[in-house]
């Protein structure tokens, strides 16, 4: 048997070998293969593989038309919500959605081969996948595992399996002559491990990720007979397997139902973030030093889950092992969007496959938490009713079948006796499980059950009122602007780039329905800028978004987190990590790879030992919540301080000092109301001052620290020129030139002496910053023209710097070349100059 195999094609093209029809494809998230022995030509003669890609725009546009003919009815056109171009009736083509357009990507109807494409010969049989569901008792752990074979057999046949796992195993697991029936080509079978041998796989924060290489090999033949030597029967796949048991609990309770992910028995709050390809060409998504980046991101700030998007497609296996290696478990949406989806043969036939192919593909990896069948089809369908007027119920009766049937498929990987992973759950966001296929919610965004995504444009996103106390929150975020440099670099000019140039791109490319409104909106709750006037100072304005944007999630996160008792709300899902493109977005991470300040402060508020201070304004009191979200086998209460320092912003000194003493065991969270007027300065105004919130351990060193702000940034009253500087220790000083209209910022940095320097290069600098007066959101940036290509991090930024001396670490990753710091090299900005500029 000679296959050919083509495991993604994007997305409806024609095949052929040697001018002979094959197939055609309509689905890139299918493995498609076919039998081209027979048309091949024997040496020297060449053999032609031809791929004829259709247009998607014209065959979705096509489908639309002749099954809207045949009865088939989806309602008014489907269009992605965006303002710009967007191109239709995405929803007929089994590609990713979000190629169409959308409010944070253009559009780009990618075409093509995004996948590997193989000549495969063999006797009889392939082994393609292997699931690998876990359970324990007390003794063991028993790997129940399916290898899911390809064969263009007619007949039963034998099959002989070994697997090889010297950590897990003193000799091979060893199954011979199982005989496999053709028509549903699965060998069942199941591998027992004693517990002692085993360390469990733990998400990120709470223990080791310990993945176990496991070797299977097939032989697959005819008879019962030994096949030839010399037949190619045999096969074989490597895993790497993590051990741990997962579920999802959903128990009745006084406000509605629970839900939440209990991992080795132990309960879990997911923080996390929502995934968006890497690029938007599928074919670049899956490109490993930026899907490695961008995962390891997540793992460093300090997050245990990242949603797969259903906009996008189904990642890549480098995706889900990076996740399984950085404990990041994933909420899998399948690959269909906020859209009716047509309830036509062929497509339900192709979305039967889909389905199947990579749940088989995907379901034995430990990082798989989750599997929602489709993001917010449920919420468009009710938000929408009244547009399908008389057909509404037709609509609603075909995505139930429609959706059933993906929800049957995923079943190949489900066990009768035990439940190796929670769900499937048919729509996000939704009551949850345990009312999948009760028919539809009619409010899917109740707080009091399953998940919610939240978005917010007209209330103040600072307040922790603003929030729902949901049971768990898989969406929410805020928009900002890119950095300059970002802007600049994507112009292709650098620094000679004008504003005007930056200001006519950041409007191309802002795609939200409602444009700059809600950020606009965000920013001047807090801070001091006139929205009508962003595209006077744009530095200001990308400041003040990131700064918007880092305050509103941290609120939010924070707030989420302090609820955590009873389990009220286990989840919080930032919207959205990364960028398929320079403009104004969700992300934490722009389209280059550059942290926004939300994501310097995520690893700070998503920190497993945190302290949170949230006003409550019934009661005038300054809550702090003390949380730890950890594991630990054995009683691990731990004794901390917490200190709550009283500033004025006319001096580095605190006035006032408030401690409270708290023991905390693992992941448990401790509340202590603190009224804000034993906080305060006598003879002085909530404008006059500001919190510093200080927990130590019982050796008094700092774990964690937070700031509470009584009143918005725009109306606080005497701050003060911090007389910032920033230096690098060295006895060759540079002085860099403050910012245009700044007289009290001073930057002193120095290059590193490369002229004895060896690669690899350590290009790494300590940045002292040392202030005068309390220096608010110190915003550093670095703008070298040769450098911001370069990716780098500081290992603080957005801060308040209260102390003298502060050092800030900047990193580059590029040790090829040893680089050096000049007087134009960074910028600082800070909210003190912006305040003192207004008055």
């Amino acid at each position: 048997m000679v296959n050919l195999t083509l495991h993604g094609i994007d997305t409806v093209s024609r095949v052929r070998v040697n001018g002979q029809l094959l197939g055609e494809t309509d689905n890139m998230f299918v493995r498609y293969s076919f039998a081209i022995g027979h048309l091949l030509l024997p040496s020297p003669n060449q053999n032609i593989l031809e791929v004829e890609i259709l247009s998607p725009i014209q065959e979705a546009s096509r489908r639309f038309r002749e099954w809207q003919n045949e009865g088939v009815f989806t309602g008014p056109p489907s269009c992605p919500r965006a303002s710009g171009d967007v191109e239709c009736h995405q929803n007929y083509l089994r590609k990713m959605q979000m190629s169409f357009g959308g409010e944070w990507n253009p559009v780009a109807l990618s075409s093509g081969i995004w996948k590997p494409v193989a000549v495969e010969y063999y006797t009889l049989a392939v082994l393609r996948d292997v699931d690998v569901a876990i359970k324990r008792n007390e003794t063991y752990w028993t790997l129940d595992c399916r290898a899911f074979l390809s064969t263009p057999a007619s007949e039963d046949f034998y099959v002989d399996l070994k697997a090889y796992a010297s950590d897990l195993l003193d000799k091979p697991f060893v199954l011979e002559k199982q005989n496999v029936s053709f028509a549903y080509p699965v060998l069942e079978f199941k591998i027992s491990i004693p517990k002692d041998r085993v360390t469990m796989w733990w998400p990120n924060g709470y223990g080791k990720q310990m993945l176990y290489p496991i070797l299977f090999k097939v032989k697959c033949y005819a008879s019962e007979a030994a096949p030839n030597l010399s037949s190619r029967t045999e096969s074989q796949k490597v895993l790497k397997v993590g051990f741990r048991t997962l579920e999802l609990v959903e128990n009745e309770d006084q406000s509605g139902r629970t839900f939440f992910f209990r991992v080795n028995g132990h309960p879990i709050f997911m923080k996390g973030v929502n995934y968006v390809p890497a690029h938007t060409l599928p074919e670049l998504s899956a490109e490993t030093e930026s899907v490695e980046y961008l995962l390891k991101a997540a793992h460093d700030a300090n997050m245990n889950m990242i949603r797969v998007w259903g906009g996008g497609l189904y990642e890549s296996e480098n995706f889900y092992n990076l996740a399984d290696f950085y404990g990041l478990l994933v909420w899998q949406d399948m690959a269909f969007s906020r859209a009716a989806y047509p309830l036509e043969k062929d497509f339900v036939a192709s979305v039967r496959l889909e389905t199947a192919q990579n749940a088989q593909r995907l379901s034995y990896h430990p990082s798989l938490a989750f599997i929602v069948a489709n993001n917010e089809i449920e919420l468009y369908l009710v938000t929408n009713k009244s547009d399908f007027g008389e057909d509404a119920n037709r609509i609603e009766s075909d995505y139930n079948a429609l959706f059933e049937t993906v929800m049957e498929e995923l079943s190949v990987i489900s066990r009768n006796g035990f439940s190796p992973r929670p769900g499937p759950m048919i729509s996000t966001p939704s009551l949850g499980v345990a009312q999948s296929g009760d028919g539809m919610a009619k409010n899917p965004q109740d707080p009091n059950y399953g998940d919610v995504h939240f978005w917010v444009d007209d209330k103040d996103a600072f307040s922790p009122e603003t929030y729902p106390h949901a049971r768990f929150v898989s969406e929410f975020g805020h928009a900002s602007l890119p950095m300059l440099s970002t802007w600049q670099r994507a112009l292709g000019n650098g620094p000679s780039v004008n504003n005007e140039e930056i200001a006519s791109l950041i409007r191309s490319r802002q795609h939200d329905v409602k444009g700059f409104i809600p950020m606009l909106h965000q920013i001047s709750y807090q801070l001091p800028f006139t929205p009508q006037k962003w595209d006077e100072n744009i530095e200001k304005f990308i400041y003040f978004s990131q700064v918007s944007q880092a305050m509103a999630t941290k609120t939010a996160v924070e707030l989420f987190r302090s609820l955590r008792t009873g389990n009220q709300t286990m989840g919080a899902l930032i919207w959205q990590l990364n960028d398929v493109w320079v403009a104004p977005t969700w992300s934490c991470i722009d389209f280059y790879g550059n942290y926004k300040l939300i994501y310097y402060w995520a690893k700070e508020f998503l920190a497993s030992i945190s302290v949170i201070a949230l006003y409550d304004a019934n009661s005038n009191n300054l809550n702090i919540t003390l949380t730890r979200e950890d594991y630990a086998d054995h009683s691990d209460s731990q004794f901390y301080d917490v200190l709550v320092n009283t500033y004025l912003w006319t001096d580095l000194i605190a006035k006032k000092t408030i401690a409270r003493a708290f023991g905390l065991g693992s992941n448990q969270l401790e509340v202590r109301p603190i009224p804000l007027e034993l906080l305060l300065i006598e003879n002085h105004s909530k404008e006059e001052i500001f919190l510093e919130i200080v927990l130590e351990d019982k050796d008094n060193e700092t774990v964690a620290r937070n700031y509470y702000y009584p009143v918005p940034m725009k109306n606080i009253s005497g701050i003060k020129d911090p007389e910032l500087t920033v230096s690098i220790p060295t006895s060759f000083p540079f002085l860099i030139k403050p910012l245009t209209g700044v007289l009290f910022k001073q930057v002193q940095v120095a290059g590193q002496d490369c002229s004895n320097a060896q690669p690899p290069f350590t290009n790494s600098f300590s940045l002292l910053v040392t202030v005068r007066f309390p220096a608010l959101l110190v915003y550093l940036e670095l703008v070298h023209p040769e450098y911001i290509t370069k990716r780098h991090t500081f290992s603080l930024n957005g801060f308040t710097q209260t102390e003298p001396r502060k050092t800030i670490h900047l990193v580059f990753e590029d040790d090829s070349e040893c680089l050096t710091l000049d007087s134009d090299s960074i910028k600082v900005q800070t909210i003190n100059q912006y305040l003192l500029n207004n008055n």
